[in-house]
């Protein structure tokens, strides 16, 4: 859908939308006419649903199933041919809250990365709460090192921020700099200046998870949600946390409250207060049972 792609892209940057808007959308699109492998104006309304069905069948997320919807109502709307799209309810998906590591967790991933601009990447997002679209997008420029502050241009819907540089960040971006000589773009691909693509930051942090033996299904966006909780434990207030994630409402960081450790917090299970009451159990005290036979 070479040329009505360009068109697609050229009506939605006339009318503001943002680059990752216009990706997500057009990405979306192009998978809707290669699934039925023609145009999409040529896809009539029964094979939308059909889609749309298969994205259901196939165990898609209600968010990632939205985001197609919008996408191919918007691109039908711009055509004058909306009906083409069925009406479709979502349901609310239940809030989950995200896996976090511990300190020592942390500490040790990022110890088993050997590779010096991966370490020095993986280091900046969890000192600085970052998005990996923001880590990516950062210019030699927009490091602070007088005053530990790192500046986040466009980061979520547009906002500019402020967000703070650890030490030992810049210890690392220090000697990162001085191998490496970026002109631009901090962090930049094997040919000079070409920015890393998420993709294969992706890949040398699943294979990190997998050589310290963590959750698989952890995500690069873990360290986000890692520096948020760790820095509440720490005594950051939520407020500031707010402001150093780019946050626009306090609603949405009060989930960090929730994932604080119980030491941290100072609670204490009724099981561990019962020391006087309680009786030590051993399992030779129960006839014909052994730790063999559990």
């Amino acid at each position: 859908m070479g040329k009505l792609r360009d068109e697609m892209i050229r009506y939605m940057v006339t009318r503001g939308y943002s680059p990752k808007t216009v990706k997500s959308y057009t990405s979306c699109v192009s998978v809707l006419a290669h699934f039925f492998g023609k145009s999409p104006l040529e896809i009539d309304s029964i094979e939308v649903e059909t889609f749309f069905l298969s994205l259901r069948e196939r165990g898609k997320r209600e968010a990632t199933i939205r985001l197609y919807y919008e996408a191919i109502k918007f691109f039908y709307r711009s055509h004058g041919i909306l009906n083409r799209v069925p009406v479709i309810r979502f349901h609310k998906e239940a809030d989950r809250l995200p896996r976090i590591l511990s300190p020592n967790d942390v500490g040790r991933l990022l110890s088993s990365c050997t590779n010096l601009k991966y370490r020095t990447l993986f280091s900046v997002i969890y000192s600085s709460g970052l998005r990996i679209s923001e880590a990516l997008n950062l210019s030699i420029t927009d490091l602070d090192f007088s005053r530990n502050l790192i500046f986040v241009r466009a980061g979520k819907n547009g906002k500019d921020r402020h967000t703070i540089l650890a030490n030992s960040a810049k210890i690392l971006l220090a000697e990162y700099i001085s191998r490496y000589q970026p002109k631009h773009s901090l962090f930049f691909a094997s040919v000079r200046e070409i920015t890393l693509s998420q993709e294969s930051v992706r890949r040398v942090f699943k294979g990190l998870i997998v050589k310290s033996g963590l959750d698989q299904n952890l995500k690069i966006h873990t360290l986000r949600h890692c520096f948020a909780t760790h820095s509440v434990e720490h005594g950051t207030s939520l407020f500031h946390v707010m402001k150093l994630l780019g946050h626009s409402h306090i609603q949405t960081t009060m989930k960090y409250l929730h994932m604080r450790s119980p030491e941290v917090l100072g609670i204490t299970s009724p099981l561990d207060t019962l020391h006087d009451s309680l009786a030590p159990f051993s399992p030779r005290s129960e006839p014909g049972f052994s730790l063999r036979s559990a």
